[in-house]
Parts: C-alpha cells; sequence; structure tokens
C-alpha cells in the first residue's frame, strides 16, 4: 500500500486531458460511414488537436507514475520506463495512493475460478463517470442521438461492486430518452420484458441501444429462437457487448454475435460495437467500425494507451504479432497509471484483438456473470 498523496494539480490535469477529448468533434471518417450529427457540436476546446490528442500523452503518464513512485529508467525511454502494476497486485495488496478509508467505492473482479477477487478502491467516482461516458460518447453515441436503453446487465443498484453495473447506470443517465428497461432477473434474462421494448422501438421507430456481455446476448439469442421471435429494430439502433466466454463453459464467437443480432433484431454488424475493460481500469477500449475504419479491432480512447508486448523483451512488438497487454490509463491516478495483464492479443494497427488468457492464467471476466437462462 502506497498512501503518498497525489497532487490535486495532476488530477486536474486528466481531467482536463479527458475533457478536452469529449470537445473534440468525430472524426470525419465516423460521418462518412454513417454516424450523422443530430445535435449542435459542443465547442471546440483550444487544447484540442486534429488527431483528437488535447496535449502530450507520454508527459502526462510519466507524470503521474513518478508520483506513484513507479518510474524505473530515465523518462527519456517514454512508456517504457513505466514499471507497471500486474493486474494480480489488485488481489495481493491493497494500491492506493490516498488514504483507503476516503475511497468513495470498491470495484471487484469477478474471483473466477479461484473465488478469490482483486479490488481496485475507487477515490473519485466522478472522474470514473467522465472516463466512461465519455468513452461511450466517443464510439458508441458520436452521433449524438439519445435513444432508449434496454440493458441485459443488472444496475448498479444490485451490483454496486461491478464497475461494468455502476458503468451501464452512467451512460443511461447520459443519454438515456426514457426509463431504461432492465431486461435482467438475477442470473435471468426476462424475455417478456426484452420483447415488449423491442416490439415497442419497431413500432414507434425509435432506435434502441441495447446493452449486454457477449453471454447475455446468447442467452437471449437462445431464447428468441426457442419461441420462433424476430424483428428489425429501427435504424440507427445499436448493440454494445462486452466480455468472452472465459471459463463459463459456453462460448459464442463475435462474428456469429454479430450475425444473431441481424438476423434476430435487424442490427447490422457494424453498429454492433465491441467494448474491452477491466475493474484494474478505469477507462476501456471499444471496437466500433463506424468510428475506427478498416480492420476490426479494439481501440482505446484517447486518455489511455495499450502497448501489446514481448514477454521475453518487454518490447511492443510489430503490428501483426502477439504479446501480452500493457494499458496505461490517465483515468487511474490514484492507483495505478500501467496495468500489466495476463490477456495476450494481435497488435492491429493502433489497437489489438484476438484477446486470449497467458496460459495458466486463472479466467476471469463480466461474462462469468452473465445470465444463463431466460424467463
Amino acid at each position: 500500500m502506497n498512501t503518498n498523496p497525489i497532487d490535486p494539480a495532476l488530477v486536474a490535469a486528466v481531467r482536463e486531458f479527458i475533457e478536452a477529448c469529449v470537445c473534440a468533434r468525430p472524426s470525419t471518417e465516423a460521418e462518412a460511414m454513417g454516424f450523422q450529427r443530430k445535435l449542435s457540436p459542443e465547442p471546440e476546446s483550444p487544447r484540442a488537436h486534429p488527431n483528437d490528442d488535447p496535449g502530450d500523452f507520454d508527459a502526462l503518464c510519466l507524470e503521474i507514475a513518478a508520483a506513484q513512485d513507479a518510474l524505473d529508467d530515465d523518462p527519456a525511454a517514454g512508456l517504457a520506463a513505466i514499471r507497471p502494476i500486474p493486474e494480480t497486485g489488485f488481489k495481493l495488496m491493497t494500491l492506493a495512493h490516498f488514504p483507503p478509508s476516503e475511497a468513495q467505492a470498491t470495484f471487484r473482479t469477478s474471483g473466477t475460478t479461484t473465488g478469490t477477487s482483486g479490488r481496485h478502491l475507487i477515490r473519485d467516482l466522478d472522474l470514473y463517470r467522465l472516463s466512461g461516458v465519455a468513452g461511450f460518447r466517443r464510439f458508441v453515441m458520436p452521433d449524438g442521438v439519445p435513444m432508449r436503453f434496454v440493458h441485459l446487465i443488472p444496475p448498479g443498484s444490485s451490483r454496486p461492486q461491478s464497475s461494468l453495473s455502476r458503468m451501464v447506470d452512467d451512460v443511461v443517465a447520459a443519454f438515456g430518452t426514457s426509463p431504461a428497461v432492465c431486461a435482467r432477473t438475477g442470473d435471468a434474462v426476462d424475455l417478456a420484458v426484452a420483447m415488449q421494448a423491442f416490439e415497442a422501438a419497431a413500432g414507434t421507430g425509435q432506435p434502441l441501444c441495447v446493452l449486454g456481455t457477449s453471454l447475455d446476448c446468447l442467452t437471449l439469442f437462445d431464447g428468441m429462437r426457442t419461441r420462433g421471435a424476430a424483428l428489425a429494430l429501427p435504424a440507427g439502433s445499436r448493440v454494445m457487448h462486452t466480455g468472452g466466454d472465459k471459463a463459463t463453459g459456453r462460448s459464442i464467437t463475435r462474428e456469429a454475435l454479430r450475425a444473431e443480432l441481424e438476423a434476430l433484431l435487424g442490427v447490422p454488424p457494424d453498429l454492433v460495437i465491441e467494448e474491452y475493460g477491466m475493474t484494474e481500469l478505469l477507462s476501456q477500449a471499444y471496437d466500433a467500425p463506424r468510428v475506427t475504419p478498416g480492420p476490426r479491432r479494439l481501440v482505446p480512447v484517447p486518455w489511455m494507451r495499450t502497448r501489446v508486448l514481448d514477454p521475453a523483451t518487454m518490447d511492443e512488438v510489430p503490428d501483426g504479432e502477439r504479446g501480452i497487454l500493457c494499458h496505461y490509463d490517465l483515468a487511474n491516478v490514484y492507483t495505478a497509471v500501467a496495468v500489466l495483464t495476463n490477456d495476450t492479443a494481435t497488435r492491429v494497427q493502433d489497437g489489438f484483438t484476438d484477446i486470449v488468457r497467458v496460459p495458466g492464467a486463472v479466467a476471469r471476466g463480466c461474462s462469468s456473470e452473465a445470465a444463463t437462462r431466460t424467463l
């Protein structure tokens, strides 16, 4: 445990960095791919750059690492100078650069298989909300069109220690046009509730945003096919899914998930958006092809960088090669700005894909708590 206080000016710099990214308009490529803005654009930030980088990410990340006593080498080495915390560190120790009694929340990992969960002490829930909502806006709602939400993920009120459930609450509050529909009861998807919302949207023409883990979606598909249910949601509807099959014994490929969503709900594959997050991080990465055209891949928000590292040398691998994921998250200013995971992936341009756990690593993930049946 390290309770060395973080300079409030450093936290303010992180907020300024994220807010500058929020003020930047979506890329012209995103608009050309079909995300047309319906609301007046927010004013440009004076720090916003054309490439959506509002400042020197590396410099701010290194400053946070120095405050966390996590610099191993000369800062001239860039992000490679930072000593990352292994994801297991969140299980083995208390990581907090503040008195733990001041934590506003505690997020816990699922503790799949072993029953031992890690914990992330959250000093500032507003910072988590800022990061999560800003990332969701950029990748899931870049057109700025408010819409109704249907979520297969339990709300934060029922799972206060779930970072994902808290994020669902935050994005629904930020972008929802009417009370969200929660189609989840315990370990079950409430198919009647979900179908009622889907049919109402189809009747009114109001697009929906559906949120669920990959296995929640699989459970929904099973229930719909058993009952012979299928329809086309209104144009502009989209689905955000997260989490792999992990150690559950059930699985669905990303390609199959997209095909099922198109067949059963009429959502085109390029509006099926994948989110990648960890309890140990306060920021996310997204696969959103209308925002990041090209090969499908997970791309971090601008205030997080992900390096794919050769485990033998800890150097970044070339494009197209596999390595271990190391995330550098500015929003983790109070805990660990650099987190070395037990996930391997293939580096693809500015992102990564094909995530697989390191052999022997404990399986984990939000899909371990996914719905397993329908009502």
